[in-house]
């Protein structure tokens, strides 16, 4: 289960709407032993480089809230090499410190540990390097491109989420290294005091959108809602103590795929908000875990700001 916290506001002019939840404990607030492992384990892993260029699709908006409309053109199974990854309820998240980051400034590639519920290893989020990524991720900053591989146990790549170069608004994809096939898309949408993004699965024949997310400045919750409002994922950046805020890159973050996660984020914080009865399939969970990064890039990376980690 990822560490996250939802919330929601609402949307203007028929857009999503939604309401908002407190950060919550969600039994995934601290960062254990498990995580060291994950860690130790992340240090093993050689993160080959694969290189594909991105796709642009149109976005149309996807009205449907039928479970059975998931299962129509998916392009992720459970016997994929993520499907062990996106088949849980949640996940908890944490970007590993940089060190020459902290020490001189000098802006590292990003690695993930991502641990179930109960804080067993269940992969990692490695970035890939070149001498130009290198590069790119001094001069650049937040506007920097990226290709992340998503790995299982095993150190095998099966997912690559890609951004390319961004002045204003970020966005992201999701690609299928079996074949690939891009899965999805997140895309931030400029607002001067919100924070709003748009997340898009791959139909066949155009990009369909399945959820919103629209919520406050500064805001470290970010709910996924679907057309009618309900949430049905979201994204939480958890708070790992003030000295790991202010001096140093280490972040913690809970990612929920399903009504039973979010559930029991409603149950920690004591907040009800409208949640679908429906759960994503895998391709929609590829997207939910491609925002989640696309998030921390955004406005929680030490380069995504000039202030210390805990002001977002």
């Amino acid at each position: 289960m990822l560490v996250l916290s939802v919330g929601f506001s609402g949307v203007a002019d028929g857009v999503f709407a939604g309401s908002e939840l407190l950060l919550g404990a969600c039994g995934c607030s601290s960062v254990g032993g498990a995580a060291k492992s994950a860690s130790n384990e992340l240090a093993k892993v050689d993160s080959g480089c694969h290189k594909d260029t991105l796709s642009e699709s149109g976005a149309e908006l996807d009205g449907s809230s039928d479970d059975s409309d998931s299962l129509d053109g998916q392009i992720l199974e459970s016997n994929h090499g993520a499907g062990a990854i996106l088949e849980l309820s949640s996940l908890r998240v944490t970007r590993q410190l940089e060190m020459l980051n902290i020490l001189v400034g000098f802006e590292q590639a990003n690695r993930y540990a991502l641990m179930d519920p109960q804080g067993n290893p269940a992969g990692f989020m490695v970035e890939e390097q070149t001498w130009s990524s290198i590069f790119g991720r001094q001069l650049y900053g937040m506007h920097r491109p990226f290709k992340i591989l998503v790995m299982d146990l095993n150190g095998n790549p099966c997912l690559r989420i890609s951004r390319p170069f961004s002045f204003i608004n970020s966005w992201v994809s999701v690609e299928n290294l079996e074949n690939g096939q891009i899965i999805g898309e997140s895309h931030q949408e400029w607002h001067i005091w919100r924070r709003c993004y748009n997340l898009f699965a791959n139909q066949g024949s155009d990009m369909s959108q399945f959820a919103r997310v629209d919520m406050p400045f500064l805001s470290w919750e970010f709910p996924m809602a679907d057309e009618q409002g309900q949430t049905v994922a979201g994204v939480y950046r958890d708070f790992s103590g003030i000295g790991m805020e202010l001096f140093t890159d280490y972040g913690l973050y809970g990612v929920c795929f399903d009504s039973a996660s979010l559930r029991q984020r409603q149950a920690a914080s004591g907040t009800l908000i409208p949640l679908a009865d429906y759960d994503l399939d895998l391709d929609k969970r590829a997207v939910v875990l491609a925002a989640a990064v696309s998030i921390d890039f955004d406005y929680f990376s030490r380069h995504s700001h000039f202030g210390p980690g805990y002001f977002p």
